[in-house]
C-alpha cells in the first residue's frame, strides 16, 4: 500500500502565497519556499520539474482560490452600479498593503514565461466577460443608457483592476474607482 504524503499541495500553496508576494520570483530560492511552506525537497520535485513549475501551479492556485471569488460581487446584486462598487472594493481589500501575486509575476515572468502570459491573459479575459454581462444586463434594465459602448466601459473597468494591482496605492485608486464607475452610469441618454 502507497504511503500517504504528509503534506496537502493546496496548503503548501496558500503557505507560499505571502512570501512570493512579498519576495517576487526572483527573491524566493528553493531553500527559502522550502523552509517557509515544510514541503521538502523530494515532495517538491516529486510535483514540480522546477521552480517555475512551481510558480505556475501557485498562481494558478491563487486565481481560483482568491482572485476569480471576487467576481461573485458582480452577480451578487441587481443595481449593476452596486455590483462594481462592491467588486472593487473587495479587490481593494484583497491587495492592500500587500499587492497582487498574479501583477507581480507578469512583472517579474511574463516576459520569457508562455503559462504566466496564458494564465494572465485568462484571467483578464474572464473578469472582462463578468464585466461585460453585468453591464448588458444594465442596460437590458435601464440602469445605463442604451447608446453606451458596453465594451469600452469593460475595458475601462478592467483597466481599473490592473491599475490597482500595479500601483498598489489603494487610496488614490478608491478615488479613481469611484469617480470611473460614477461616470460610467451618469451617462446622458
Amino acid at each position: 500500500m502507497p504511503k500517504q504524503p504528509k503534506y496537502q499541495l493546496e496548503k503548501i500553496l496558500e503557505e507560499a502565497l505571502p512570501l512570493v508576494i512579498k519576495l517576487g520570483y526572483r527573491g524566493c530560492s528553493m531553500a527559502t519556499l522550502i523552509s517557509s511552506t515544510g514541503f521538502n525537497r523530494r515532495a517538491f520535485y516529486l510535483h514540480f520539474n522546477n521552480k517555475e513549475d512551481f510558480f505556475e501551479a501557485l498562481l494558478n492556485h491563487y486565481l481560483y482560490a482568491h482572485l476569480m471569488p471576487l467576481s461573485q460581487h458582480l452577480r451578487a446584486s441587481f443595481d449593476a452600479q452596486e455590483c462594481i462598487n462592491n467588486y472593487f472594493a473587495a479587490y481593494q481589500q484583497h491587495i492592500q498593503g500587500k499587492g497582487c501575486l498574479l501583477t507581480k509575476l507578469v512583472v517579474e515572468m511574463g516576459n520569457e514565461n508562455k503559462a504566466i502570459q496564458h494564465q494572465a491573459r485568462w484571467f483578464y479575459d474572464q473578469l472582462q466577460l463578468e464585466f461585460i454581462a453585468l453591464l448588458e444586463r444594465a442596460q437590458q434594465h435601464g440602469q445605463l443608457a442604451k447608446h453606451i459602448n458596453i465594451e469600452q466601459q469593460t475595458l475601462k473597468l478592467s483597466c481599473l483592476a490592473q491599475g490597482f494591482a500595479v500601483s498598489n496605492h489603494v487610496v488614490q485608486g478608491d478615488q479613481d474607482a469611484a469617480l470611473l464607475i460614477k461616470s460610467i452610469f451618469s451617462l446622458p441618454a
